[in-house]
Protein backbone atom coordinates (compact mmCIF):
# COMPACT_ATOMS: atom_id res chain seq x y z
CA UNK A 1 0.00 0.00 0.00
CA UNK A 2 2.66 2.95 0.85
CA UNK A 3 4.89 1.83 -1.99
CA UNK A 4 2.12 1.91 -4.77
CA UNK A 5 -1.48 3.75 -3.22
CA UNK A 6 -0.33 7.41 -4.54
CA UNK A 7 1.87 5.83 -7.63
CA UNK A 8 -0.87 3.49 -9.05
CA UNK A 9 -3.49 3.98 -6.77
CA UNK A 10 -3.65 1.31 -5.45
CA UNK A 11 -7.00 0.73 -3.63
CA UNK A 12 -7.00 -1.75 -0.14
CA UNK A 13 -9.33 -4.56 -1.78
CA UNK A 14 -6.52 -4.97 -4.35
CA UNK A 15 -3.73 -4.37 -1.82
CA UNK A 16 -5.43 -7.77 -0.11
CA UNK A 17 -6.07 -9.34 -2.76
CA UNK A 18 -1.88 -9.17 -4.20
CA UNK A 19 -0.64 -9.60 -0.69
CA UNK A 20 -2.66 -12.62 -0.15
CA UNK A 21 -1.72 -14.03 -3.64
CA UNK A 22 1.77 -13.49 -2.85
CA UNK A 23 2.26 -14.97 0.50
CA UNK A 24 0.38 -17.95 -0.89
CA UNK A 25 2.47 -18.35 -3.70
CA UNK A 26 -0.34 -18.50 -6.08
CA UNK A 27 -0.98 -17.17 -9.63
CA UNK A 28 -3.52 -14.09 -9.17
CA UNK A 29 -6.73 -14.70 -11.59
CA UNK A 30 -8.16 -11.52 -12.87
CA UNK A 31 -9.74 -10.08 -15.91
CA UNK A 32 -8.54 -6.84 -14.58
CA UNK A 33 -4.41 -6.97 -14.82
CA UNK A 34 -3.54 -3.33 -15.08
CA UNK A 35 -4.71 -3.37 -11.36
CA UNK A 36 -1.49 -5.69 -10.55
CA UNK A 37 0.96 -5.94 -13.27
CA UNK A 38 3.13 -3.02 -11.70
CA UNK A 39 3.73 -5.28 -8.55
CA UNK A 40 6.92 -6.63 -7.84
CA UNK A 41 7.03 -10.40 -8.02
CA UNK A 42 3.25 -11.09 -8.62
CA UNK A 43 2.38 -14.05 -11.09
CA UNK A 44 -0.77 -13.08 -12.92
CA UNK A 45 -2.97 -16.19 -14.43
CA UNK A 46 -2.57 -16.07 -18.57
CA UNK A 47 -5.69 -16.81 -19.65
Amino acid sequence: MEQYSLSHKLAIPDALIAATALVSDLELYTLNTKDFRFIANIRLYNL
